[in-house]
């Protein structure tokens, strides 16, 4: 016996509208008919109510990135946000934080369907997939539920970013690689159950 379906069509259309606000779409190479179907974030929620993957947000404290400050050291500021110059900064921002970690940094691995900005790997580690900026809501979706045992983290400025977290092969969620005591993570939404 499941819950009501009112309860679980509230629980989509939260995470839906959460999705819708915190995924800022590309306007370049759009999929005709899906990027700009109001369907798709759906879809992505269905994952997270199902429970088929995990979404959490991480915004840093006050004063602070989420990248050890790198992003002050190499003059990234918020105003040039999401143009060409401030993505290869945040990628080399990005790249930096990771190889100070000792994980092996793969600039535009494939996934699924396209290529991640940034592949993050290390031996007994989850592989982590990054997106920096902008992103195909179709292609998140696409790569959400073909993609196991991986992250996928949309990199939305210096201090916020989203996880998604895919399954194993074994169909267990796994643990986050980003929770740490100095950052402060949210998600947003509450789960009904």
């Amino acid at each position: 016996m499941g819950l009501p379906w009112h309860i679980v069509e509230e629980a989509i259309n939260r995470e839906s509208k959460w999705l819708e606000r915190v995924i800022e779409q590309t306007s370049i190479d759009k999929v005709p008919g899906c990027d700009e179907c109001r369907y798709t974030f759906r879809k992505i929620a269905l994952l997270i109510v199902t429970g088929k993957i995990k979404a959490k947000e991480f915004i840093a404290r006050d004063g602070h990135d989420l990248w050890d400050d790198l992003t002050q050291k190499h003059g990234i500021r918020k105003s040039a946000r999401h143009g060409g110059g401030w993505h290869k900064r945040m990628m080399g921002v990005i790249s930096e934080y990771f190889q100070n970690q000792g994980f092996e940094v793969i600039p535009e691995p494939f996934l699924s369907k396209g290529r991640a900005d940034l592949g993050i790997y290390k031996d007994s580690h989850t592989h982590l997939f990054i997106e920096i900026g902008t992103t195909s809501a179709y292609k998140l979706w696409w790569n959400l539920q073909m993609l196991t045992n991986c992250r996928i983290l949309l990199v939305a400025d210096e201090k916020r970013v989203i996880e998604f977290t895919c399954r194993s092969e074994q169909h267990d969620i796994i643990s986050s690689v980003l929770e740490k005591d100095y950052l402060e993570c949210y998600h947003i939404l509450m789960t009904f159950w």
